[in-house]
């Protein structure tokens, strides 16, 4: 019976290193979404709408990665 379990774990790891490929990609595009924020803020002279803009794409990078980690850790 234990022996079963074990086996049904092993098969759920290729859905756990899925989960962490997607969820890596995912912080690779918040990155990259930052990078353009900030490309757009040297375009775009409006000093009030470019913070809030950088400060919410920070924000999401900071959650990507937070999600990324938790991720790690639980799977």
């Amino acid at each position: 019976m234990l022996d079963q379990i074990f086996e049904l774990f092993q098969g759920f790891i290729l859905i756990k290193i899925g989960f962490l490929i997607l969820s890596g990609l995912y912080l690779v595009f918040l990155l990259v979404v930052y990078k353009q924020a900030h490309a757009m803020q040297r375009v775009v002279n409006d000093g009030s709408a470019s913070s809030i803009v950088n400060s919410f794409a920070l924000l999401n990078v900071i959650l990507g990665i937070l999600l990324f980690v938790a991720a790690l850790v639980i799977l």
